[in-house]
């Protein structure tokens, strides 16, 4: 009788113990998405998350949607994490010189969330490395490219310098996954290549001050015209004499 009543809250102590593991470790797994076959929660935010085809293969490369943790999920007792889809890669793009040699060194800074700085390598190459999270199957992201934002104060200290003809470009890259994943980049006006030119302190305090002397000219000459016009002005068309009443007038006049 003692030992079926042992067997007997073994088998209880069994019962319970699978009944509390599978209440309280494998219900919150299941449901939340942990054992793969999420319910309530899910994993990703995007609807596909693969790249399927590249619009712009020249400026974009290195492509990958990547899974990070955004957080975790909590059911009764635990919790669960929860991911996000991002996509990875980079803005590829070119610096060259005025006679169209690569130029190296050159520093790349981006104004846009998302986005890391970048520096010209040996082959004038630059790659602005982005990650940008996918929501609800779309990314987008605006970018803005300053181009050697520095180059003034190198000047300064160096004496010489590159100076970018362009001094900064827009962009935007696109991603769309519910269109079966499709990447592409909006150059706005990002060139593939930018030019810079080596210019010297003397020669770029001369630039400024030829361009200081064009824009007092200018507002001499602005200044000389308004004058003009007033002297040559129309004089204003007197008033008669005469009031309104044109009776009177004439009563007055004839007096």
């Amino acid at each position: 009788m003692k030992v079926k009543s042992q067997k007997l809250l073994s088998k209880n102590k069994f019962l319970i113990f699978s009944f509390l593991l599978f209440t309280f470790y494998i219900l919150p797994v299941f449901f939340t998405g942990c054992a793969g076959f999420p319910i309530f929660g899910k994993k990703s935010t995007g609807k596909i998350t693969t790249i399927n085809e590249n619009l712009s293969p020249d400026r974009l490369t290195d492509l990958a949607v990547v899974k990070k943790l955004a957080g975790y999920k909590k059911f009764l007792f635990f919790s669960s994490p929860n991911y996000t889809d991002w996509i990875e890669g980079f803005v590829k793009g070119e610096i060259i010189n005025e006679e169209g040699i690569p130029m190296p060194d050159i520093q790349i800074m981006v104004d846009g969330i998302g986005f890391e700085n970048a520096v010209s390598d040996v082959n004038g190459i630059y790659k602005v490395r982005f990650s940008v999270p996918i929501v609800k199957g779309i990314a987008d992201a605006n970018g803005k490219l300053i181009i050697h934002p520095k180059w003034e104060t190198e000047l300064e200290v160096k004496g010489t310098s590159y100076q970018p003809t362009l001094k900064d470009a827009t962009f935007r890259i696109y991603y769309n996954g519910n269109a079966g994943g499709v990447v592409s980049l909006n150059e706005g006006n990002l060139p593939p290549k930018i030019k810079v030119k080596k210019v010297s302190l003397s020669q770029y305090k001369t630039e400024i001050k030829r361009k200081e002397t064009i824009e007092q000219k200018t507002k001499e000459n602005i200044s000389e015209r308004k004058t003009e016009n007033k002297n040559t002005a129309k004089p204003a068309k007197q008033e008669s004499q005469f009031g309104d009443d044109l009776f009177k007038q004439l009563e007055d006049f004839n007096k």
